[in-house]
């Protein structure tokens, strides 16, 4: 037969509620009492029953995390800090990819599997502000990560998109490139129309934004990356045009399908060409040579975001709040001659 908390509080001679107080890790509870609820707990083997619990809390105990996919590293990563910094607050969470569907971001702001989670953080990419319809209020909390806005009262953690492009390219402009391609489509997503909108300040401060821009587009792979950039690099070679001396990549995997096709037609970086990326996955640390990068700052992102969460679940009807991450440019030898 299971050991309940009445048990307990039999043995230690307290009443439910002090043992309950106690297991909750209210700190409201004399030492002394504590101690004797602990050695009640220790000698009956009491175990708390979280179902239970969170049957008497209307909860699940579990969250949602909404993203675009995982075989991009920053999203796995983004995965991992998020579920560590989940079980601080003993929340569980279940990772749901998007493919960045637009009905599928659509479910998951209406409640998505509501009968399964308390509330969700969620990476967003197809949903338009008209989306803001469909939210299911505060009956199911969300958090939306990234620079994908919806009027309403929704939590927000933004990404230093633009600041963040800027500072890339001012630090290409110091290493003294002049010839700053970048790599990706802005168009795919708001995330890509923030970090040409830096890359366009930053060649405008630098007062060598002559001409239209050079954007190579691809999708945001390494394969895409390689592939195009191999491409310009021999369209421009047969042309007789001269190649860019920098490349500014729109995130970490295309930058390093760029660095993959210059090592094969063997251009040398950061001599010829220097490679600066988006994200600072853990594969820029690693490439050859290591690939300069913005790091948005992932675990800052995951905190801010589940404490956001976490403090919605407490208050349902506060109003929303929009935080952003900070960022940090990682120097090294892809742009470092």
């Amino acid at each position: 037969m299971p050991v309940r908390q009445s048990d307990v509080a039999r043995l230690a001679g307290v009443s439910p509620r002090t043992v309950s107080n106690v297991v909750s890790g209210y700190t409201h509870v004399s030492a002394e009492v504590r101690e004797k609820v602990q050695a009640a707990i220790d000698e009956l083997g009491y175990r708390r029953s979280d179902a239970a619990r969170g049957l008497r809390l209307g909860r699940t105990g579990v969250i949602a995390l909404a993203v675009p996919s995982l075989r991009e590293r920053y999203f796995a990563d983004l995965a991992e800090a998020v579920v560590q910094r989940a079980e601080e607050h003993d929340l569980t969470v279940m990772v749901e990819v998007t493919g960045g569907d637009r009905e599928r971001e659509r479910l998951v702001l209406g409640g998505g599997r509501s009968s399964l989670t308390d509330g969700a953080l969620m990476s967003a990419v197809g949903l338009t502000r008209t989306d803001a319809k469909y939210a299911a209020g505060a009956s199911y909390p969300l958090v939306l990560i990234g620079d994908r806005q919806l009027p309403g009262p929704f939590d927000q953690v933004s990404i230093p998109n633009e600041e963040g492009a800027a500072a890339a390219v001012h630090h290409l402009v110091k290493q003294g490139c002049r010839r700053i391609a970048l790599l990706g489509t802005p168009e795919a997503n708001r995330s890509g129309e923030l970090r040409l909108r830096g890359y366009l300040t930053a060649l405008d401060e630098a007062g060598i934004a002559v001409g239209p821009p050079r954007i190579l587009r691809a999708d945001w792979t390494r394969r895409e990356g390689q592939r195009v950039v191999a491409e310009m690099l021999r369209g421009d070679l047969e042309a007789g045009i001269e190649w860019p001396d920098a490349l500014f990549a729109m995130n970490d995997s295309l930058a390093l399908g760029a660095l993959a096709a210059l090592a094969e037609l063997g251009v040398r970086v950061p001599t010829e060409m220097a490679v600066v990326g988006f994200d600072d996955v853990e594969e820029a640390r690693f490439s050859n040579p290591p690939l300069t990068s913005v790091s948005p700052s992932v675990e800052e992102i995951a905190r801010l975001s589940v404490e956001l969460l976490v403090s919605r679940l407490e208050d349902p009807a506060r109003r929303g709040r929009r935080l952003a991450s900070r960022y940090e440019l990682r120097q090294r030898a892809s742009s470092i001659g």
